[in-house]
């Protein structure tokens, strides 16, 4: 049987199958997909947990005698036998299929490695028998385009409701580190338990529920550039990181040119706001705007070490310009 990630969680409420291999490069989804079944053999009885880390010379009588003898006080065992890079040799695919021919009732396996080669692996003896008494898990990294679903499922699954904007800038925050990704939606379910997420909600947690938000400097650049400028100071006083602050103002960049380009009507905007920004986004004009728009995406690859630049400098030149206020000399070819 052949699952994905995502199944696992469903797939061992109904029952424990007697063997799964967990395979991929994706360390987190890897680790996550093998604490879930150790959790899940521990709540059926899998008392007894042997682990074997496959080296040159390991031994694969050692797993033979293991599936032989009797558990801890007479009960289940859960043997986990650990791949990574190496593969079984004919004596331990041998073995493997020997276990899994007849599964016994209080043995459990668990293999994981590393991704499986398909013309390597896919077709083995060993990988073939898993299949046919348990469940393979392929393990792919998420792609950037598949990340926001990701953020969104495993918003769900701590019971978090979410709009596309929070998930856009926990997208923007994680930078493809899931672990990190995962921390932050923990992190919001003990601030914000069983609520509804939004932009200000990921700010508060990202910023420890500080003075100033994103959206007080936003809000500010349309009507006062100077207090734009200490907000912008305040919430770097505050341990703001330039990402989230970059994701704001790159944020109303976008907006302001969808309301000089005649596309205003595809934002959700408070009427009062919606008009502020319309007359302020006229004042800028287009050139302006777009040129701030090429200045948000240089200050991105400098945060993501792909060009040379000081990301803090870069956000003060994109604020004063999205601010419409004259930019000094140092600011002028960033």
């Amino acid at each position: 049987m052949q699952l994905k990630p995502e199944q696992l969680h469903s797939r061992l409420q109904k029952n424990l199958l007697p063997a799964y291999l967990v395979a991929g490069d994706e360390p987190f989804q890897l680790g996550e997909c093998v604490d879930l079944i150790r959790q899940q053999a521990r709540a059926q009885g899998y008392e007894d947990r042997q682990v074997f880390n496959v080296a040159d010379r390991f031994d694969w009588n050692e797993l033979r005698h293991e599936t032989q003898s009797m558990g801890l006080f007479g009960g289940k065992k859960l043997l986990e036998l650990r791949l990574g890079e190496k593969r079984p040799d004919k004596e331990g695919s041998a073995i493997i299929c020997q276990v899994l021919e007849n599964p016994a009732d209080d043995i459990l396996l668990l293999i994981s490695a590393s991704k499986l080669d398909r013309r390597r692996d896919m077709g083995s003896k060993w990988v073939s028998a898993v299949d046919a008494a348990g469940a393979t898990i392929d393990i792919w990294p998420i792609s950037a385009d598949r990340l926001p679903q990701w953020i969104n499922q495993r918003l769900k699954h701590r019971n978090l409701r979410s709009d596309d904007d929070a998930i856009a800038l926990l997208t923007e925050l994680s930078e493809g580190n899931l672990l990190a990704c995962a921390q932050e939606i923990d992190k919001l379910a003990l601030l914000f338990p069983d609520q509804s997420i939004g932009v200000n909600e990921v700010q508060q947690s990202v910023g420890d529920c500080s003075r100033y938000s994103l959206f007080d400097l936003t809000d500010a650049l349309a009507t006062d550039p100077a207090r734009a400028l200490r907000i912008l100071d305040g919430l770097r006083s505050e341990g703001t990181d330039e990402m989230p602050i970059l994701w704001a103002l790159s944020r109303e960049a976008r907006m302001f040119e969808a309301l000089v380009s005649g596309h205003g009507s595809s934002l959700r905007l408070p009427t009062q706001k919606y008009a502020q920004a319309e007359r302020h986004a006229i004042r800028l004009g287009l050139p302006a705007i777009g040129s701030a728009l090429a200045l948000a995406a240089r200050i991105d690859q400098t945060i993501k070490g792909m060009r040379r630049g000081d990301p803090r400098s870069g956000n003060t030149a994109l604020a004063l310009r999205l601010a419409g206020a004259p930019l000094a000399p140092v600011f002028e070819h960033m």
